[in-house]
């Protein structure tokens, strides 16, 4: 396998196989090959595929292999939703883009894949967290927004005892306090941080958990959540 990263993190986890290893090798491939023909990523050598998209996905395994249903929202050229579905067959995963030309990406990529785990969905972020209440174990989100505006796009989707999984950077703490009134509106608590190194530098997933029902009134049209966010 060439991600010695990713291979590490199966062969610990007792989750490598051959049929695992050769799905993330064609991932790499088929974003490889799209990318020279529209901008899916900036990393396209091996090494930093390895860090900086597999590896990095993957930190968030533990809070969503038990789960049924996942949604990942933004996920762009599938991270870190692809990389998770691989990990974890037994759960659904919901990959929401708003950019129709990354979710025929993403569509053709779980074809190519075979996860029969994994659905790419098109849709505004508020278009789907309207339409899909409560309806998820866990909602994963990796560079997509602020955290309080992530947190209106993604709580409505969250049920009760769920779990909110924001991936960030060394700003983490900074747009937690920013968040703090986001999260006291839209049910959410701080449940834990999850603190790890990729490429050499300290990551984070924010870990909040749904304590109540999300007003009705959330997410906001207009984009609103990016524009005024709570």
């Amino acid at each position: 396998m060439r991600f010695r990263l990713t291979e590490k993190f199966l062969r610990e986890n007792g989750i490598f196989d051959e049929i695992t290893a050769e799905r993330f090798e064609k991932y790499f491939d088929l974003v490889s090959e799209a990318n020279s023909k529209f901008n899916l990523t900036a990393i396209t050598d091996t090494e930093g595929f390895d860090s900086k998209h597999f590896y990095d996905s993957l930190a968030a395994y533990e809070y969503v292999k038990n789960a049924r249903s996942v949604c990942d929202m933004g996920s762009g050229a599938g991270f870190p939703g692809i990389p998770l579905a691989i990990v974890c067959p037994d759960v659904s995963f919901t990959l929401v883009d708003s950019l129709k030309k990354r979710t025929d990406f993403l569509d053709a990529c779980i074809k190519e894949l075979g996860l029969s785990n994994c659905k790419a969905v098109h849709a505004r972020a508020e278009e789907h967290a309207s339409s899909h209440r409560e309806e998820y174990d866990a909602c994963t989100s990796r560079a997509v927004a602020p955290l309080n505006t992530l947190a209106e796009l993604c709580a409505p989707l969250i049920k009760k005892g769920g779990l909110f999984l924001a991936y960030k950077g060394k700003n983490a703490h900074e747009e937690e306090v920013a968040a703090k009134n986001a999260y006291d509106i839209l049910g959410l608590r701080k449940k834990e941080e999850f603190v790890y190194e990729c490429a050499g530098e300290k990551r984070f997933i924010l870990v909040g958990e749904k304590i109540s029902s999300t007003p009705v009134r959330y997410p906001r049209g207009g984009n609103k959540p990016r524009t005024r966010p709570i």
